[in-house]
C-alpha cells in the first residue's frame, strides 16, 4: 500500500504539537524552563532540524528547502511544526520526503515514550 506523504505529514504535525504544548519529560529534566534544568522545545526542534541537515546534507535540493520552508539556520532557529506543513503543502524533492518522514516519525513516536 502507498503511503501519502502529505497525509502521514499532517499526521506528524498533530503528534508534534501535541508534545510541544506539553511538558516534555526527559531521563534529567523537564523542558517546562521551571525549576528543574531540562531541555526547551525549541531547542529540541532546533537539534532535530540539524540531524535532519546533517543526515541528507549531500541532497542539495532538499537542504535548500529546509532553509525555505522549516526556518531553518545551522543551530539557531528552525521549526519542525512549519517542516511538516511544508511537507504537506510545498513537498521537498520525491526522492527524500518519506526518509524525511521516517525519521521524524520515529523521533517522534520516541519521544512519545518518553513522555
Amino acid at each position: 500500500m502507498k503511503i501519502n506523504s502529505g497525509l502521514l505529514a499532517v499526521q506528524l504535525l498533530g503528534q508534534w504539537n501535541r508534545i510541544s504544548q506539553v511538558h516534555l519529560s526527559l531521563n534529567y529534566g523537564c523542558s517546562c524552563n521551571g525549576s528543574l534544568p531540562g531541555l526547551a522545545v525549541n531547542d529540541l526542534e532546533i537539534n532535530i532540524i540539524d540531524f535532519l541537515n546533517e543526515k541528507y546534507s549531500h541532497e542539495v535540493g532538499f537542504v535548500k528547502w529546509l532553509r525555505k520552508y522549516a526556518h531553518y539556520i545551522e543551530g539557531t532557529t528552525g521549526s519542525v511544526s512549519e517542516l511538516l506543513k511544508n511537507i504537506a503543502l510545498e513537498p521537498p524533492p520525491p526522492n527524500i520526503t518519506m526518509r524525511v518522514l521516517k525519521d521524524l516519525s520515529n523521533t517522534i513516536e520516541s519521544l512519545n515514550k518518553t513522555h
